[in-house]
């Protein structure tokens, strides 16, 4: 038992870290992602917003205002452009800001970008319209996506070695932490051990006075209502008995059963139950349906079920019943 719930507390802990882990290492990659994304958006907002772009070596004092620091992301970034006439014909092609693309690479990428803007490979590109037909900007975003993945990098290794210090530690602590439990559930078990054995006691004492009074002035009603009683307190106490040993680890002993027929009889016994609800009881039971299983724990279920269809169909209502071979399962609608 101990071992198993240390198991139990073990995985329900990592569970609840794996997915904080998992949230957290999803946030800040999420929230880096969004950062960069508007990085390059922003900066190739400030390319499109200028007449031309910045040709090698040229002062931004000479070029139209641009925003705060945008000269200097353009002075960095590494782009370039494709300037189309209103038919789509290729006029002009500057690659002087990229050394990775050609001028016919950079035609093929212009092909490529239908809409007013996109992504095409890992260059993100903006169409600005002018008189004279389009320019195409197309920068380069390899960088984002190499800081991109080097923070995923980081953060999931930081991740792993949180996951695998955090079950160290639920591991070394697990024992001490289901000690509790264990005494609680030990206590608990004493508990019904103990009440199961001092219950029989009283039980046989009463059985025996129960008898010899009926022996002496026979049976009445009042030695009818102690012999139910008796006979519940004494079933009731079986099962604590059987409780306690189920906690053990015990098995109740089973045998081969046909239920068809015990079942048939507690609908029998139930016929007046239902009759006084006005209950239709409908049965459809299968006959010489085998089932290895303890005779009791099986009569209680089968007993359980049919007092929740006395208790809880309406009045006048109908109950199906029907048990078939499947799996020697019960099929029960009510």
């Amino acid at each position: 038992m101990k071992k198993i719930l240390r198991k139990k507390f073990i995985l329900f802990a990592m569970s609840a870290v794996t997915i904080l882990l998992a949230v957290l290492v999803g946030a800040i990659n999420g929230f880096s992602w969004i950062i960069l994304d508007h990085q390059s958006s922003s900066l190739l907002y400030a390319l499109t917003n200028r007449e031309t772009p910045f040709p090698p070596g040229q002062s931004p004092n000479r070029q139209p205002p641009a925003p705060p620091m945008a000269a200097d992301m353009i002075q960095s970034a590494r782009f370039f452009t494709v300037h189309t006439d209103q038919d789509g014909r290729v006029l002009e092609v500057d690659v002087q800001r990229i050394s990775s693309v050609s001028a016919e690479q950079a035609v093929q990428y212009a092909e490529l970008a239908t809409g007013v803007s996109g992504t095409v490979d890992h260059y993100k590109y903006a169409a600005k319209q002018t008189d004279a037909g389009r320019i195409l900007f197309f920068l380069d975003t390899s960088g984002q996506l190499w800081v991109f993945m080097m923070v995923l990098s980081i953060s999931s290794a930081i991740a792993l070695v949180c996951w695998l210090a955090t079950l160290l530690f639920v591991i070394l602590l697990s024992g001490r932490a289901v000690r509790p439990i264990l005494a609680g559930m030990e206590k608990q078990k004493q508990f019904i051990t103990n009440a199961g054995h001092e219950l029989k006691t009283p039980l046989a004492i009463i059985q025996a006075n129960n008898d010899a009074s009926t022996l002496l002035y026979g049976e009445t009603k009042y030695s009818k209502n102690i012999q139910l009683q008796i006979q519940r307190l004494d079933a009731l106490t079986m099962n604590l008995l059987t409780l306690a040993k189920l906690d053990e680890g015990a098995r109740l002993p089973a045998e081969n059963l046909d239920i068809s027929d015990l079942v048939s009889g507690m609908l029998a016994a139930y016929e007046e139950p239902f009759a006084q609800r006005r209950i239709t009881l409908s049965a459809d039971i299968q006959s010489h349906i085998l089932m290895r299983a303890h005779r009791e724990a099986f009569l209680q279920m089968v007993s359980i079920l049919l007092d929740n269809a006395v208790k809880y169909t309406p009045e006048g209502g109908t109950v199906w019943f029907s048990m078939k071979q499947a799996h020697a399962a019960l099929d029960f609608r009510r």
